[in-house]
């Protein structure tokens, strides 16, 4: 009678245990890929991306040096100054030629600029960052040896985690990159900056190009300041001769806003123009 019993009860379970299996509520592959597991974390935490390419050819327009100036100051309003210095300097400099401003460009004419803005959202809809983004593009006061014009592409983003004035961060700056895309054949790209991985913790970070053609020196540099984690040349992104291409990239796990800088010497015929694709990309962790 006993052994009657257990074994009844044994069957039960089997069955229940069976049951269960059946309605344990599965993962879709897309709900799995809106998620990331850090290194030696044991919780998913949902990713939040946006992205948005630019082509630009001759006839896009850009903003002039007037409208340039305006944008730069709203962008330090909302960013702060040292977010923003390499931006406002250098248009600065073109357009009031201050002497009290840091002597960051030499030998160059500013031709246009363009600007982005991304949000990062949640499945709600709401915004959990949000980054602006600059191309300006710069022409050399002279041609090379073999009289080529000489172009210098320089990009900035500035990105910012959502705080709740309550509760705290809501997310955190995962990677936020620039990219600029050359499609012709004739358009070359000879060097790029920064070009090496560079870690720092509240410390400044240069970046800066520097040429000499004709006898005539041309440079453009900043210092900005790397909060936490890195910058580097985006892997895979980077490669410099004929229809090259080039994207500046931070990557880490910040809490607050961080700025990036980045630039490129393009080389083409003389009077030739360029098409390129500009790209900017967000990402940020929800926590």
């Amino acid at each position: 009678m006993k052994t009657k019993d257990l074994s009844g009860i044994s069957a039960l379970l089997a069955a229940l245990l069976v049951v269960g299996a059946i309605f344990v509520p599965g993962v879709s592959a897309t709900q799995e890929n809106d998620f990331l597991v850090g290194e030696g974390d044991t919780n998913y935490d949902q990713i939040a991306s946006a992205q948005k390419t630019l082509r630009i050819t001759p006839e896009t327009p850009g903003m002039s040096k007037e409208e340039f100036v305006a944008y730069s100051k709203r962008m330090e309003q909302k960013y702060g100054s040292e977010n923003v210095t390499a931006l406002k300097s250098h248009i600065d400099r073109s357009v009031q030629s201050s002497s009290g401003l840091p002597d960051i460009t030499r030998n160059l004419q500013y031709v246009t600029a363009w600007n982005g803005h991304l949000e990062a959202k949640n499945d709600d809809g709401v915004v959990m960052a949000s980054s602006d983004n600059v191309l300006s593009l710069y022409k050399l006061d002279v041609t090379d040896e073999q009289g080529r014009d000489h172009y210098y592409w320089w990009q900035w983003s500035a990105a910012q985690n959502r705080e709740d004035v309550w509760m705290g961060d809501d997310s955190n700056l995962k990677n936020f990159w620039n990219r600029v895309k050359f499609e012709d054949s004739t358009s070359n790209l000879l060097i790029y900056s920064p070009d090496s991985d560079i870690i720092g913790n509240e410390d400044a970070v240069t970046v800066g190009l520097g040429a000499e053609y004709m006898g005539v020196g041309c440079s453009i540099s900043k210092d900005f300041v790397l909060h936490q984690d890195k910058i580097r040349p985006k892997p895979g992104e980077c490669q410099v001769g004929s229809a090259g291409k080039y994207a500046v990239d931070w990557v880490g796990d910040y809490e607050g806003t961080q700025s990036i800088y980045g630039a490129c010497e393009e080389r083409r015929p003389s009077g030739a123009s360029a098409t390129v694709q500009w790209t900017y990309n967000l990402t940020a962790n929800l926590v």
